[in-house]
């Protein structure tokens, strides 16, 4: 007998065989594919914060002292109250507590599409069911869509991955009408300047899930989320809190404030060029979805040509041909100044019309 055959047996149904997700690591000299942060944080800042964490012993787990220091400090640097903040690995982490607390057998969860994969990706390997709103990449969530459904957890991202548009006007709030938790997803809030944090006061089932990663720190793997103390405790005792973080993540938050400043910098440079890259796209006449986010997603004649072109050049953008509505669209994350004029550079010399 075959041993995946074998392997199948004790396997939850659902789970497959596929290669798990890998990105290019092919040379490149603009990556432009995952909506990372093209800039990192200055070399002084670097050494402060290891010689914080050389205070503690790396053979030790976090101690609990650690993690509350760190959500103190965090909590601080944002604005927020400790017992309305959890630390975590990514906004994934948050995404998968979600589904942990509220998901689960005989459950639904609402879905917004087209948006990031791991809704969809983590509804399936917790066994929830996911109601999917499919819109086109020009649409944008409806009050009316929440209203069709009753879901124990309704995910809003804003603004949107991949899109970069907003829901409707009035859509989080009809959400958090419903008895369900709304999980609003704010990854890109630093380049919207647009958050739903103002309705957490009188609205407990309201949880919004923020990163670190877009403006500066993807390689760190930090995420924070904002909600009710009941959300928080739950979340954090699924998670056994603090192991679920390192000393690294842990001594990295306790000192946002040296880090925050730059975010917000390199924040203010990403939304200039983002707004002077989308002038160009007008100029070129490229037909693009106008954006909240650190990308633009754009039309093009043949993307898996455009695609491959810009990929032989060194130019590396994201394809999404497998991904239902947007097989005429590529997107482009928004990298330096030098970056970007490469990027237009050699779209232009494409048949992209």
């Amino acid at each position: 007998m075959k041993q995946e055959t074998v392997i199948k047996r004790f396997l939850r149904e659902g789970i497959s065989f596929s290669p798990p997700f890998t990105v290019s690591e092919l040379p490149h000299k603009a990556k432009l594919d995952q909506n990372e942060a093209p800039f990192d944080l200055p070399d002084e800042v670097k050494v402060i914060l290891l010689e914080r964490l050389k205070e503690y012993q790396w053979n030790r787990y976090p101690q609990p002292s650690l993690y509350a220091d760190a959500k103190e400090s965090f909590a601080k640097a944002i604005g927020f109250s400790p017992e309305n903040l959890i630390l975590t690995m990514g906004c994934d982490q948050l995404i998968q507590g979600a589904y942990l607390i509220a998901g689960g057998h005989d459950r639904n969860a609402l879905i917004f599409e087209p948006t990031y994969p791991m809704f969809s990706h983590a509804a399936r390997f917790n066994q929830t069911n996911i109601t999917r709103i499919q819109l086109s990449a020009d649409e944008i969530p409806r009050r009316n869509h929440i209203n069709e459904t009753e879901n124990h957890i309704i995910f809003i991202v804003t603004p949107n991955n991949p899109t970069g548009t907003f829901p409707e006007e009035g859509v989080v709030e009809t959400a958090l009408s419903k008895n369900s938790l709304v999980f609003v997803d704010e990854s890109y809030v630093d380049f919207s300047k647009r958050t739903w944090s103002h309705l957490l006061k009188e609205h407990p089932n309201l949880f919004i899930a923020r990163s670190t990663s877009k403006s500066c720190m993807a390689g760190i793997r930090l995420g924070y989320g904002i909600g009710h103390p009941d959300i928080i405790n739950a979340m954090e005792t699924t998670f056994t809190a603090p192991y679920h973080l390192s000393c690294l993540q842990l001594v990295i938050a306790k000192h946002f404030d040296l880090i925050q400043p730059h975010l917000k910098e390199f924040a203010n440079i990403i939304i200039a060029e983002r707004e002077r890259v989308s002038n160009q796209f007008s100029e070129m006449g490229i037909s693009f979805i106008p954006s909240q986010g650190n990308f633009i997603l754009f039309k093009v004649k043949n993307p898996s040509y455009i695609f491959q072109q810009l990929s032989e050049s060194g130019v590396r953008i994201r394809s999404l041909h497998t991904i239902p509505g947007l097989s005429d669209y590529v997107r482009v994350t928004i990298g330096k100044k030098e970056e970007n004029d490469l990027f237009l550079e050699k779209l232009n010399d494409l048949p992209f019309k």
